[in-house]
């Protein structure tokens, strides 16, 4: 991997936890800038109707058609980005036609 890829990849990867973060503080009414980049969803003592509604709203974020069985296995905001990246990762390029 090129200097430039890696540096995209960790934009990307970025982007993702923020909005994974995002997602965390308006379901569980968190301030955002106290949700560290590598907690658990124990540490931030969340429920499970309130870890339910993040891997459903997460999955819809991303478009990603994940099982909720797998989304019920994540434990960390790391294990969430990692799905997300994993499923976006799995998804066919589509290249356009060039006229």
């Amino acid at each position: 991997m090129s200097a430039g890829e890696a540096r995209t990849q960790e934009m990307r990867d970025r982007e993702i936890r923020t909005k994974v973060k995002e997602v965390i503080s308006q379901v569980a009414g968190l301030d955002l800038a106290r949700i560290p980049d590598d907690a658990t969803f124990e540490a931030l003592e969340l429920d499970s109707l309130s870890l339910l509604e993040i891997g459903i709203d997460v999955d819809e974020a991303f478009q990603l058609g994940v099982a909720e069985e797998r989304l019920g296995e994540l434990a960390s905001i790391s294990d969430t980005v990692a799905l997300v990246l994993e499923c976006l990762d799995a998804r066919p390029v589509l290249h356009a036609e060039v006229a």
